[in-house]
């Protein structure tokens, strides 16, 4: 008896094949992301933010999973992944509500305005100490979002966005400040790129744990180097 060539058999499912054999989508794969629009869906959208900031501040992000989220959060896995893609979405959004919200404070601590008539030496150790003590807020998850920087793309334009909008509010007020002929310096984007990257590795630095010093003599050291680059006719330190 001729046998069936090979191209008009009907081909057998092999044992285990078929969709059950599939690999399952990713939950991520199968929703999609939940916009928030009422006080309770925003307030369970806040919960799971505040277990991730727990669990990457307690474990690290790599050790994290959304599942440890999930459940300090009181809540079923589906949930989280109604609102985020993943964990690396959650801490992206941590991301934008932690260190813009800094970002705004001392934009608005650069302000042109509140330096016009106020003592120099005094606004600058005013906003270096916003700046350095906010650096002790969630050390964890900072530590993370500066790992994350040198490995995700993502993370590093977001973080960059958010250094040049900062540098751009220190040059608008030195170039403020030098129409005024307060400041001594002529180039005031070096000055304020020089000024912002010794303040933000200062920052940097205290947040990672490796300064030996406090903050408080980091604030007092920072504000008399830059206060003597910066202004004419300063006082003695102290």
């Amino acid at each position: 008896m001729a046998k069936t060539p090979a191209r008009h058999r009907s081909a057998r499912p092999s044992p285990g094949a078929g969709p059950t054999a599939r690999a399952a989508p990713s939950p991520a794969a199968k929703r999609v992301v939940r916009v928030p629009q009422q006080a309770r869906s925003r307030r369970t959208r806040e919960r799971i933010l505040e277990a991730a900031s727990r669990c990457f501040e307690s474990r690290g992000y790599d050790e994290t999973t959304t599942a440890e989220i999930a459940r300090l959060a009181g809540l079923a896995v589906g949930s989280v992944y109604d609102y985020f893609q993943d964990k690396r979405a959650i801490l992206l959004d941590i991301l934008h509500g932690t260190v813009e919200q800094v970002a705004d404070l001392v934009v608005q601590g650069l302000a042109p305005e509140a330096w016009i008539h106020g003592d120099p030496r005094e606004s600058v150790r005013k906003l270096l100490d916003l700046v350095f003590r906010s650096r002790r807020l969630q050390p964890g998850v900072q530590r993370i979002l500066w790992e994350r920087f040198f490995k995700d793309p993502a993370f590093r334009a977001a973080m960059l966005a958010i250094e040049d909008r900062v540098r751009g509010a220190i040059t608008a007020l030195l170039g403020e400040l030098r129409k005024q002929g307060r400041v001594r310096v002529d180039d005031v984007a070096t000055a304020a790129f020089v000024i912002h990257l010794s303040v933000e590795w200062t920052a940097s630095r205290l947040v990672l744990g490796e300064a030996d010093v406090s903050i408080e003599d980091a604030v007092d050291a920072a504000t008399d180097m830059i206060t003597r680059y910066l202004f004419e006719e300063v006082g003695p330190v102290g």
